[in-house]
């Protein structure tokens, strides 16, 4: 009797131990063979168990058959699928072809999960949506409105809504008149609309611009801005113009981002514009001075440079300045950048600086300089005794020798 109890005890203790070992499933396998390890083929084998012998009902196949989707679109786009004795690329078109025309809502946020994780098939992903063209629209839509879920992939999200393109502007139209789709989601979709380029929603837009208030003043530049691109050129230029100076930061902003896709170059109120309160303002103005680069723009730009406190405005400014002096604008410009070195606390305002002095223009402008003022003697003396960081010192070198050299 004692011995059967201890066999029983045993078992018991065998059974319970197993209870603790934790079950690796086939979907769990195929997932990490997808998104970590790059082995698409073996993860679409996984997969395909997972789907047809682990999962139990519809709500459990919704993950491997996303999945499944992602992975015969990346053996595809990597060329896996030709690599293997038997070629599999006909199939996987097949399979592919097959799965997305089935491929319903549940499936299509399962993708978004997964975009959002940001994992090494993001492109395949989002291929598998683009794909799936005007159906997947509405949900596209839906998470731009949930910045609080979907901020990290919303530049994805805007990609694929333009890659759509024009299939899915039935359901933008739509989006645009819903009072339940956010401003800021209003904003972006009208961007891509102008982007998209498409002249069949012109009388759209129009209704929708005249039907809007004074509250919604950032959304109808937006839409002057769409409508602009779309062939209104004469009409909304000039209220486009007249939003650089509006007392709403977001009319400003919008109409400052749109100066580079203007037609032409309206140089006083760019320039102005880099007097703005609102960095963004003021950074859209400065891009806008890459593409149309004025005389009259040199000393705000290298102002702006000097004293603004946003870092991306400081970048735009500084490519600003290198495309005015490669269009040999700025006669004093080397002068003037080398007097300011000694005055910026900031290295990386001095980097900023030293990259723009590396033009070849502005080496030409030093070398050209009267001998009295000695610019590369001071630039030498500057390197030597003044600048301490390590990588302001390293471009300062490179201009030396380039200075040498000329």
């Amino acid at each position: 009797m004692k011995r059967l109890l201890k066999i029983l005890m045993i078992l018991v203790a065998v059974a319970g131990a197993g209870c603790n070992q934790q079950v690796i499933t086939q979907l769990e396998v195929g997932r990490d063979k997808l998104l970590d390890a790059g082995l698409e083929i073996e993860a679409i084998e996984h997969l395909t168990l997972a789907e047809n012998k682990e999962a139990k009902s519809e709500i459990e196949k919704v993950e491997p058959r996303a999945l499944l989707l992602i992975a015969y679109t990346t053996a595809l786009s990597s060329g896996d699928a030709k690599t293997l004795k038997a070629n599999l690329v006909d199939d996987y078109k097949e399979e592919r072809q097959r799965r997305l025309a089935a491929l319903n809502t549940a499936e299509m946020r399962k993708i978004l999960d997964v975009l959002n994780e940001r994992h090494r098939v993001q492109k395949d992903a989002m291929q598998v949506l683009i794909d799936k063209g005007a159906e997947a629209v509405p949900l596209l839509i839906e998470s731009l409105g949930r910045a609080w879920k979907y901020a990290q992939i919303k530049g994805e999200i805007i990609d694929m809504l333009y890659e759509i393109g024009s299939e899915g502007l039935d359901h933008v139209i739509v989006a645009l008149k819903s009072p339940d789709t956010s401003a800021d989601a209003k904003s972006t979709l009208v961007q891509i609309v102008g982007k998209i380029n498409d002249t069949r929603v012109l009388s759209e837009l129009e209704s929708i611009r005249d039907g809007l208030s004074a509250a919604d003043a950032g959304l109808i530049m937006e839409l002057n801005v769409a409508l602009y691109k779309l062939g209104k050129k004469s009409i909304y230029k000039p209220k486009i113009i007249a939003g650089l100076s509006d007392s709403e930061v977001s009319v400003r902003r919008a109409a400052s981002k749109a100066l580079s896709e203007l037609n032409d170059s309206p140089a006083a109120q760019i320039v102005s514009v880099l007097q703005d309160s609102d960095a963004e303002v003021r950074m859209y103005g400065a891009r806008a001075l890459q593409k149309f680069p004025t005389e009259t723009a040199v000393v705000p730009l290298i102002k702006v440079l000097k004293s603004d406190s946003d870092a991306d405005t400081k970048k735009a400014a500084t490519r600003a300045l290198i495309v005015h002096a490669k269009k040999g604008l700025g006669k004093n410009m080397a002068v003037r950048l080398i007097n300011e070195l000694d005055q910026l606390d900031d290295p990386n305002d001095r980097l900023r600086v030293v990259q723009i002095l590396k033009t070849e223009e502005l080496v030409k402008q030093i070398k050209a300089h009267p001998s009295e003022d000695n610019l590369e003697y001071n630039l030498w003396k500057y390197y030597n005794d003044e600048e301490k960081n390590d990588m302001v010192k390293e471009e300062l070198n490179l201009l030396l020798l380039m200075l040498e050299s000329a």
